[in-house]
């Protein structure tokens, strides 16, 4: 009686920490908004591709009218692109709103014309993308990164003990 006792018990053990994906990560605090610029050539595979209106210079459309001269950037605006255009990664994040541009709109969902502007800069096109990402706490990145695999593994490997052990019992072990 022991025995399948033992190994029902490592078996629903198992299950419960193989499914911790669909309880942790545990929200622990509020996620934080960081305000992000962009900035990177426009190529063939672009949201302005070549074959677009904004990459050839429309022919006034919607996405025409995201074709913005850099010396028509605002001040603010064309700093902020330089810098962006400027750094090794391509870009560059800021997490206090009163850092944010102001003439720039930053949505979650970045369209052409909301959040992404080509801006034509000495003959060279580029697009210009600014906006919202929410960042989650660190202890939930933890919980995601470190303690659900964690739990995965430990559950599988008492699945397998417990698989282990019925099959034991069943074969005449002790």
């Amino acid at each position: 009686m022991r025995i399948p006792l033992a190994a029902a018990g490592l078996a629903a053990l198992g299950v419960l920490l193989m499914a911790n994906p669909l309880y942790l990560p545990v929200a622990v605090g509020e996620p934080s908004p960081a305000y992000t610029h962009t900035v990177q050539p426009v190529t063939e595979g672009s949201v302005a591709g070549f074959e677009s209106p904004a990459a050839s210079g429309g022919n006034g459309s919607d996405a025409s009218d995201a074709v913005v001269a850099y010396a028509d950037l605002p001040p603010d605006a064309r700093e902020a692109f330089d810098r962006a255009r400027d750094s090794p990664e391509g870009g560059f994040g800021v997490e206090d709103p009163a850092e944010r541009v102001d003439s720039l709109s930053y949505p979650t969902e970045p369209a052409l014309g909301d959040g992404i502007l080509i801006v034509e800069r000495d003959g060279e096109r580029y697009e210009f993308w600014t906006r919202t990402v929410e960042r989650e706490p660190g202890a939930v990145v933890a919980q995601r990164v470190l303690l659900q695999p964690a739990a995965f593994l430990i559950g599988f490997l008492a699945l397998v003990a417990g698989a282990a052990v019925g099959l034991r019992g069943r074969l005449g072990g002790e």
